[in-house]
């Protein structure tokens, strides 16, 4: 495995962790995990629960699609899945979340994450992978 692929895989498997442990504990609840709760000790619905593991998802998923065999390709492709997927995730926070620092947190990652991506886009568009 490339150095590349080792390092996206390892970001994907470290977001995968992250979301596994905030599925685990919701399980570890009373048992009541079809109903829309509330968590007391993490202030956290599970309707965001659900937004935050559905970005993940897909974020991990659009990172294991760059395999072009083109490193700049492929570093660009998974980093602008990853970018994405940190706008889908601080989205979630500003539409769920309370607390003033961690929105502010949020719309600054939105903000920088979006110019990032645009620049990502612009040069695949320009650099396209190599044809098979």
């Amino acid at each position: 495995m490339t150095t590349s692929k080792r390092w996206l895989a390892g970001i994907a498997a470290a977001g995968s962790l992250v979301f596994a442990a905030s599925g685990l504990a919701q399980q570890q609840g009373d048992g009541h995990g079809d109903h829309q709760v509330r968590s007391e000790a993490s202030g956290q619905s599970s309707e965001a629960s659900e937004a935050y593991r559905e970005a993940a998802t897909r974020m991990q998923h659009d990172m294991e699609l760059a395999n072009s065999g083109d490193p700049d390709v492929d570093f660009a492709t998974g980093m602008l899945a990853h970018h994405m997927g940190a706008v889908a995730m601080a989205e979630v926070e500003l539409d769920h979340g309370k607390d003033p620092e961690m929105r502010a947190l949020a719309q600054k990652i939105i903000e920088a994450q979006q110019a990032e991506i645009e620049q990502m886009r612009a040069w695949l568009k320009a650099n396209p992978a190599p044809a098979d």
